[in-house]
């Protein structure tokens, strides 16, 4: 056997070799993906979203272009109970530390929602959940102290959706704490009158 045919029969067994490994790793990437998947669903199903935020993490890790697991990933972090909340007889410090990683959370899950509501928009506008996004946007907005944007978000969410007649419950909220009297009585209204006519609806 001269050296051209062994050299080519090596590089044949090499790229055999690294064939099968590629496949060998896509599929246990595929296995993962799909335990994941699984395991995300059926946690938001029984809203355990604190309990599947690292199989999020993980899933997103693997696959990062996914903008449903996106979403879920920003709704998950805006449900996550599992931060410690500060109270007024701990060090100040103390208060400090768990009150910025609280913010953080919850300014990770507005700039998720921002991101990927966008984009949903963009590629399906019909999106029957978009104003139910849109909804849970601002609530991260809310949380994060953005309370002019969250007001604006909660508008569009029930323009999507006329069934989220809370938007108007949480607007009003929202300029009666900026102290927008006026504004919040026509939001009062609003509210009444939306819940009237879906009763009615019913």
């Amino acid at each position: 056997m001269d050296k051209t045919t062994i050299y080519t029969f090596r590089f044949v067994c090499i790229l055999f070799l690294s064939t099968q490994l590629i496949w060998a790793g896509g599929s246990k990437k595929k296995e993962e993906t799909s335990a994941l998947k699984k395991q995300i669903y059926n946690l938001h199903k029984v809203d355990e979203e604190t309990s599947s935020i690292p199989y999020l993490e993980r899933y997103l890790d693997l696959s990062q272009n996914e903008l449903y697991f996106k979403l879920l990933y920003a709704k998950a972090l805006l449900y996550r109970n599992d931060l410690s909340v500060p109270k007024p007889d701990e060090p100040a410090e103390d208060r400090i530390n768990k009150a910025k990683l609280i913010q953080k959370n919850y300014n990770l899950s507005s700039k998720l929602f921002q991101e990927n509501v966008l984009h949903l928009e963009k590629l399906r506008p019909r999106d029957p959940n978009l104003g139910r996004w849109y909804y849970l946007w601002a609530f991260s907005e809310w949380f994060s102290d953005n309370k002019e944007k969250a007001i604006k978000l909660f508008q569009k969410a029930v323009k999507l959706d006329y069934r989220l007649t809370e938007s108007y419950y949480n607007i009003a909220s929202l300029y009666e704490s900026l102290g927008q009297w006026q504004d919040a009585s026509l939001y009062w209204r609003k509210f009444e009158k939306a819940e009237k006519e879906l009763e009615e609806e019913d």
